[in-house]
């Protein structure tokens, strides 16, 4: 009995899974996108709110929707409607929805089982409220303007676009929406953050339009429009005078402080702060500096700052212009104050491409060197500021993370301020200077290092040609005795008349995004030989280590090692001896697919190149 008992009661559980509907248990996402409110003012001091909401859903049907922060006596009219849309066109008939409203919260209730399926959806609903008994509607002391001041919904997740549309009777004086300076030391001031407002006037009615760009999440809007006292003829006269010292309090609250917005109060506050950041921001500009200072002492250069002062001098101007910036955006000071002192932090903190030593070598000779000279010596020692260096991994990683969080901490300021949000990312441009400026790439590079690394690798190449002789030149100055460059000498067994050598070397040039290593190939020929004749015309050539040697230069289109090897194939396959080049299809066929651009011709023959010299 026990064992029938289980599998009936499994049997009922599986099958009132079954019947039950999946979408039910989905996850539902509901958003409104944008929200526009029409309020009919009446002249008694009641007026009609009407909501048009579009409302976003994923994930499910769209069941109800909840809103808090209307009026408190919101009384709902039986008109409210909702349709499904889609680009902008309705695609279902306007479906009656039960509105419910209690203290400040509104309810609608979608009357269909499974919900109303749909991805876009307009809904519509109004209710009336009695603006002048709750005290939204003052009457101004001149006796001729009146004071409406309204505050809008709250949204869960904020409104990129809110409008409010105010409608009234014709008057002689137009509805005008307040300045944001009138709720000087409110919390939230009237109409901030207004883009645009539009005013429409007829015989018998007058509209004003209010749009906002955004509003953050639970974010209380504060509407505020100045209406002609006529429109009221019913309102008592006690409200139509205030005190002396009351009128006079609140005319100087609306004037606006010294200065282009000046908020000088709030400094104090937040003076701490701005110093702490300017303090870290010194701090980093020294650690830059001196980083900067023992790299480039290891390339043998002299760093360069952009504004050419010692080091602690230029990094406490630095903190002090970004603690300026900092305080001038918390204490809501003009922007351009701001920007002006964020962009003299930055030209403190920025370095320019560090000066090389030009110091002229003095005599040498060049001799012939073991193949060993190529090998790779131990790791030259790496330069200092590798966290601080965008062009590094560590410090690549370390900006990544750093854009990342300020990106983060800002994107959750967007939602209560989107002025402190937008400070907050434009002062992460503060960072560049300390990553993107003094970067190793920027100095000289190591020519013994670099030409060891880039002549092995071509020679490992060459020697799988059995006809070359490939041996490693190097230069030893003669004061010292110390190798002080290396080139690498190519020669076929059996070249034509007059070939003297190949020489492979790299030339170290400043570009402007630093130094970068170029292979040359050096051709030298005695004057008038069959070789000088074989080669291209366009070639320029110069007088040679003697009277009758003659010297050219050829570069690859791109200092890569295939394209170096590539054109020097096609060179000595030009320059060999005519049996030699019979015996070697093989090197003849890969000229062909080398892509070097040189042009090849024969013994005795000249041709235009169809390179670069």
């Amino acid at each position: 009995m026990r064992r029938l008992f289980r599998r009936l009661l499994m049997l009922g559980i599986i099958a009132c899974g079954s019947t039950s509907s999946v979408r039910s248990w989905a996850w539902i996402e509901k958003r409104i996108a944008s929200s526009k409110t029409a309020i009919e003012l009446a002249p008694d001091g009641s007026a009609t709110v009407r909501y048009e909401l579009a409302i976003e859903v994923r994930g499910g049907p769209l069941k109800g929707l909840s809103l808090d922060g209307i009026d408190s006596d919101a009384e709902p009219l039986p008109d409210a409607t909702i349709t499904r849309v889609q680009g902008g066109l309705a695609t279902s008939l306007p479906l009656p929805v039960q509105v419910r409203a209690d203290a400040g919260h509104v309810d609608v209730a979608v009357p269909l089982r499974q919900g109303f399926r749909g991805k876009s959806f307009i809904l519509k609903f109004a209710y009336r409220t009695l603006l002048s008994e709750r005290g939204l509607v003052r009457h101004l002391p001149d006796g001729q303007r009146s004071e409406l001041r309204w505050v809008g919904p709250r949204f869960d997740d904020g409104v990129d676009s809110v409008t409010l549309v105010l409608r009234t009777a014709a008057a002689a004086l137009p509805p005008e929406a307040l300045p944001e300076d009138s709720g000087a030391g409110e919390n939230t001031p009237p109409n901030y953050g207004i883009v645009m407002s539009t005013l429409r006037r007829s015989r018998d009615r007058d509209e004003l339009e209010l749009i906002r760009a955004h509003v953050a999440r639970d974010e209380a809007i504060t509407w505020g429009v100045l209406l002609d006292r006529r429109l009221f003829p019913g309102a008592p006269e006690s409200d139509q005078a205030e005190p002396a010292d009351a009128a006079a309090a609140r005319v100087v609250a609306t004037l606006p402080s010294e200065g282009p917005g000046l908020a000088l109060g709030a400094a104090p506050a937040r003076l701490p702060w701005s110093l702490l950041a300017g303090m870290v921001y010194a701090l980093l500009v020294a650690l830059k500096a001196w980083r900067v200072g023992r790299a480039s002492a290891l390339r043998s250069c002299s760093p360069r700052a952009w504004i050419d002062w010692k080091t602690p001098y230029r990094a406490g101007a630095a903190g002090l212009s970004l603690a300026a910036a900092t305080l001038a955006a918390l204490s809501g000071w003009a922007p351009s104050w701001a920007a002006l002192a964020l962009l003299c932090a930055i030209a403190f903190a920025a370095h320019r491409a560090p000066l090389a030593s030009a110091a002229l070598r003095g005599p040498g000779q060049w001799q012939a060197l073991d193949d060993s000279v190529l090998a790779p010596v131990t790791r030259p020692a790496a330069l200092d500021g590798a966290w601080l260096d965008a062009g590094r991994a560590q410090g690549l990683l370390l900006l990544c993370a750093a854009l990342a969080g300020t990106t983060w901490i800002a994107a959750r300021l967007f939602q209560t301020s989107p002025y402190y949000g937008a400070c907050l990312l434009l002062g992460a441009s503060a960072l560049l200077p300390l990553f993107c400026t003094g970067r190793a790439g920027e100095m000289p590079l190591d020519a013994l290092d670099h030409s060891r690394r880039f002549l092995g690798r071509v020679q490992q190449r060459l020697r799988r040609e059995a006809r070359l002789v490939v041996k490693p030149l190097g230069r030893l100055a003669a004061a010292s005795t110390e190798l002080d460059e290396l080139r690498l000498s190519i020669a076929p067994e059996r070249g034509l008349p007059g070939l003297i050598g190949l020489e492979l070397g790299l030339e170290f040039q400043e570009r402007l995004g630093g130094f970068c290593a170029r292979p040359a190939l050096v051709v030298r020929t005695s004057e008038g030989s069959a070789c000088h004749r074989a080669l291209p015309r366009g070639l320029t050539w110069t007088r040679g280590r003697s009277s009758d040697e003659r010297a050219t230069l050829v570069r690859p289109k791109l200092p890569t090692v295939a394209l170096t090897v590539a054109l020097i194939q096609e060179l000595l396959s030009v320059m060999q001896a005519p049996d030699a080049a019979r015996e070697e299809p093989s090197m003849k066929k890969s000229n062909k697919s080398s892509g070097s651009g040189l042009s090849t011709a024969k013994p005795g023959t000249r041709s235009s190149p169809a390179h670069a010299t």
